[in-house]
């Protein structure tokens, strides 16, 4: 819905209208991945009508996981799993809004997210602010995402929206 917090009454009521509206595809992201969150908006898509698109918000490093890092690839897998199993996504979302994920990084997730759920369709969305957007794709593909896109810095001029 936005950069903000909503009641959940107007979660669902936006879902509703812009399912009316014309939108299929909803992203469903919560930039802490808070999981209540994440599930609320899901459903509230899943009522409408539209398709959903479960969304991990990506940070850190899966390559370099300091020992107890919170940002392991697990933490991303138990997430996925909630949104996959509780949230009953269509598509399962890895979205990269600071452009962290590097292209090792990209494939060991991609790959551990494939492995675990095979027939979950996989989208990588990434901003180029570190330059290596167009790599990490390409990487992402390799390792069996479905669907990639992204803010190039030929197009924005780095971060962009």
């Amino acid at each position: 819905v936005g950069y903000t917090s909503y009641p959940d009454n107007v979660v669902y009521q936006f879902c509703k209208q812009a399912k009316q509206s014309g939108m299929d595809v909803f992203r469903v992201f919560d930039s802490l991945n808070y999981v209540d969150n994440l599930l609320l908006g899901m459903d509230a898509v899943h009522q409408a009508g539209g398709v959903v698109q479960g969304e991990v918000c990506y940070t850190g490093d899966v390559c370099d996981a300091a020992k107890g890092s919170k940002y392991d690839i697990d933490y991303y897998l138990r997430i996925a799993d909630q949104l996959v199993n509780k949230g009953n996504t269509h598509v399962l979302g890895i979205k990269d809004m600071a452009g962290l994920l590097k292209p090792a990084a990209a494939t060991k997730l991609v790959s551990a997210l494939r492995k675990e759920f095979p027939n979950v369709p996989i989208h990588v969305h990434t901003h180029d602010t570190a330059g290596t957007g167009v790599a990490s794709m390409l990487a992402a593909l390799e390792a069996g995402a479905d669907v990639v896109h992204g803010a190039i810095d030929s197009m924005s001029g780095t971060t962009s929206q």
